[in-house]
């Protein structure tokens, strides 16, 4: 696995700083959100870690390779999908991932393989120019996949995707992260979409850094629910019993669980009725939009 390091990053074009002295950390074998109000340097960032755009200061490892002096070996261990994903829409799917493989120096041996793994064996004969914003998403993902890359960067790759789109494109996500292992940073505005995603998470404004680090730290720990009842010392033994972490606080239990219905049904099912239950954290949104205002 191989994770990324960059360091003291800056990059200006002309009067404005794009990058200013970055450094941060996307861990290996994690999946990273990378988050920032747009114009904030995530774009470049990117850039930069591709080869695709010099810094002016700085530098950044992936795994054991610098930028400065490895970009032909990590052309080969990275994937990307940055901005639009460049296909060539007159051509099958199948033609613009053979084409790929041919531009970046990869064989065709994964091509059946990664068609089925982004649900497109079906379409993989067709013209790009009669797929879906979807369906291109996942050929990018393939075209990104094609040499086995050790770490993937994708900036907004659930863009435009309906929600049955977006909820496939984050299982393969999850997939990549959880059972082959890569290094995967995703750039979203959707932080509904990242805190469900991401394990780790920086967030960045005016090209500096504002955090890094696990996204449960970020939120203030595990998530918390705060639920009103008649009777908490009761509540409070139910829940326990059903082996659930829970306390009581100014006369309100506080629980920690991923899942506010686990709590109320628990509670139900020994007569129970909760008046109200709230998470006690701060959303991703929230967190967010603090850490880069002003």
């Amino acid at each position: 696995m191989m994770g990324v390091v960059v360091t003291g990053l800056r990059k200006r074009y002309g009067s404005t700083v794009a990058v200013d002295g970055l450094s941060l950390e996307f861990p290996a074998g994690k999946l990273s959100g990378f988050l920032g109000p747009n114009g904030a340097g995530k774009t470049t960032t990117f850039r930069i870690l591709l080869g695709l755009t010099r810094p002016d200061e700085g530098t950044a490892r992936i795994g054991d390779m610098s930028i400065d002096h490895d970009l032909a070996r990590i052309v080969k261990r990275v994937g990307a999908i940055i901005d639009e994903p460049g296909l060539l829409r007159p051509l099958t799917g199948r033609q613009n991932l053979v084409v790929a493989a041919h531009t970046l120096g990869f064989g065709h041996e994964r091509i059946e393989a990664l068609a089925e793994f982004v649900e497109l064996s079906d379409d993989l004969d067709r013209p790009v120019s009669g797929y879906s914003k979807g369906m291109r998403q996942r050929l990018a993902l393939a075209a990104a996949l094609l040499g086995d890359p050790d770490v993937l960067f994708l900036d907004e790759p659930l863009d435009g995707l309906d929600p049955a789109g977006q909820s496939s494109f984050k299982q393969r996500l999850r997939r990549l992260v959880d059972q082959d292992r890569k290094t995967v940073v995703i750039s979203s505005h959707n932080l509904s979409d990242v805190q469900a995603l991401a394990d780790h998470v920086v967030v960045i404004a005016r090209g500096a850094l504002r955090y890094q680090g696990p996204l449960p730290t970020l939120l203030g720990g595990a998530r918390e629910i705060r639920v009103t009842v008649g009777e908490p010392a009761a509540a409070l033994n139910v829940l326990r019993s059903a082996g659930l972490d829970a306390r009581v606080s100014d006369s309100v239990l506080v629980v920690t669980a991923d899942d506010g219905a686990v709590v109320a049904k628990t509670l139900a099912e020994a007569g129970i009725y909760p008046s109200a239950l709230v998470p006690a954290n701060q959303s991703l949104e929230e967190v967010f939009l603090e850490l880069t205002s002003g």
